[in-house]
């Protein structure tokens, strides 16, 4: 037992390693422009608050938002909502199995070493030619099942932390920034739109010749 303590003390060490380690790595866009996007244009965002045109919205709005105007956003927020989706699936899947699997395979294995070593010793007539309890069937049977449980735990974690957890704060932290690819793909169109609007409804003085001579002209 005091040996699974140990282990388990170890792997968790690890794990605390790796996930001091973790960063958004697995940010890897389509979409090239996003990395020079800058937080201006009609949608802009101040932490888990989305602002459009000064208006304050929610994340579902945002979201709906970009699925009425802007494929190239919606598709790159759907994107990165699916790896935090399958980094949390990972990360279950590792927890399952290290502590669901590895762990009571540990135990099992280790009790069944205990109780080998303890048939060896009660029961002299049965040691046939055997010069040590390790040699017998029955331990290495036992040794054979709390390996396999060792690597499970071991497995777990990796798959969780290093796996797992990368691809979760990378899904979450890039679909927060979806908002850039709006304004890099359709939020900089809208206020080209607006500006070219506000142009043509200006009202222009203009000085134009006629055959009566010079004089000004409104132009709206």
């Amino acid at each position: 037992m005091k040996r699974i303590v140990f282990i388990l003390l170890a792997v968790m060490g690890l794990c605390g390693i790796a996930q001091a380690q973790v960063g958004v790595g697995y940010y890897r866009s389509g979409y090239g422009s996003v990395q020079k996007a800058q937080d201006v244009g009609p949608l802009t965002r101040n932490h888990n608050i989305y602002y459009y045109h000064g208006k304050p919205m929610k994340r579902a709005e945002m979201v709906q938002l970009l699925n009425d105007n802007c494929k190239e956003a919606y598709d790159y927020y759907r994107k990165q909502q699916k790896i935090e989706k399958a980094g949390w699936g990972l990360f279950g899947a590792g927890a399952i199995i290290c502590v669901g699997l590895g762990v009571p395979m540990m135990i099992i294995g280790d009790n069944n070493i205990d109780v080998a070593r303890e048939n060896w010793y009660n029961h002299p007539e049965s040691r046939g030619g055997y010069s040590y309890y390790t040699e017998t069937p029955e331990y290495k049977s036992a040794e054979a099942t709390w390996c396999a449980g060792l690597g499970f735990v071991c497995i777990g974690p990796i798959t969780s932390v290093l796996v797992g957890v990368p691809m979760i704060i990378a899904g979450n932290v890039q679909k927060k920034n979806a908002h850039k690819v709006y304004n890099t793909w359709c939020g900089y169109k809208e206020l080209e739109q607006e500006t070219s609007s506000r142009e043509n409804n200006s009202v222009e003085l203009r000085l134009q010749s006629s055959s009566n001579g010079l004089g000004l002209a409104l132009s709206f």
